[in-house]
């Protein structure tokens, strides 16, 4: 794998020269997945005591251990196939099209370059990040460190506190114009950003991460909509997928 080059910003007024974030995350733009954590977690996982008969159609043979399920191989086994890339290079927007700026209140925050206007419905961005497994129902996840985490339903967690792309800067905002879809393309299931309205040049980019993630994450939406720390009303789930962690996307 390529050497990771970690990120550059701009100051809010985009004055000055960029500068590189302090202990900056590593930059990638493709997952990562360490085999160990997903080969431990699927080991550590209650095994069922029933097992599914052959063509049964849902009848099941009691006494007789499930076969333990393998961890995957690498990312791809996850996130394939490679119809992805061509999705990618129609419908994505060049990186150069966002900036990263700051540090102000909420930290570090994803802004559209001088003289970009993106349209509606525009597809920005996937989430990148570090795959994890989910937690067995049976022995949930006590991990609540990371506040960098989107849970894909049913595969995987994406966790961008360490490793991501310019997503992993995009705050919350209780007047968005972001926001974050659960979809597939092809077979592969992906965290995707799309634009709800038309977005402005040296506009910052935001979504609403909804009232749980900051009562989970013990702190308050400071977004300049609500006035102060607040809650963002009404606590709405995203399509697909659930934010949790982080007191920022950035």
């Amino acid at each position: 794998m390529a050497k990771d080059t970690p990120f550059k910003a701009y100051n809010l007024e985009r004055r000055g020269r960029l500068h590189t974030l302090p202990t900056p995350p590593a930059k990638i733009t493709r997952h990562r997945m360490d085999r160990q954590v997903w080969a431990r977690a699927l080991s550590e996982a209650p095994s069922a005591g029933d097992t599914a008969v052959k063509g049964g159609r849902g009848k099941r043979r009691k006494g007789r251990k499930a076969r333990k399920v393998k961890a995957p191989k690498s990312a791809a086994d996850v996130c394939g196939p490679k119809c992805y890339v061509a999705f990618r290079t129609t419908n994505f927007l060049p990186s150069s099209s966002i900036e990263i700026r700051g540090p102000g209140e909420k930290g570090y925050g994803a802004f559209t370059a001088p003289g970009i206007r993106i349209p509606k419905d525009q597809w920005l961005d996937e989430y990148i990040g570090e795959l994890l497994p989910l937690p067995h129902p049976d022995t949930p996840s006590t991990d609540t460190s990371s506040l960098y985490r989107l849970w894909i339903p049913g595969t995987a967690i994406i966790d961008a506190e360490r490793a991501g792309n310019w997503t992993r800067f995009v705050n919350s905002s209780c007047s968005p114009n972001v926001r974050v879809w659960g979809e597939s393309v092809g077979k592969r299931q992906v965290v995707l950003f799309q634009a709800l309205r038309e977005i402005g040049p040296q506009e910052e980019l935001t979504f609403q991460y909804g009232a749980k993630y900051f009562v989970d994450a013990g702190l308050e939406c400071r977004c300049g909509v609500g006035g102060g720390g607040h809650l963002p009303g009404g606590g709405k789930k995203m399509k697909g997928l659930e934010r949790k962690g982080k007191g920022e996307i950035g």
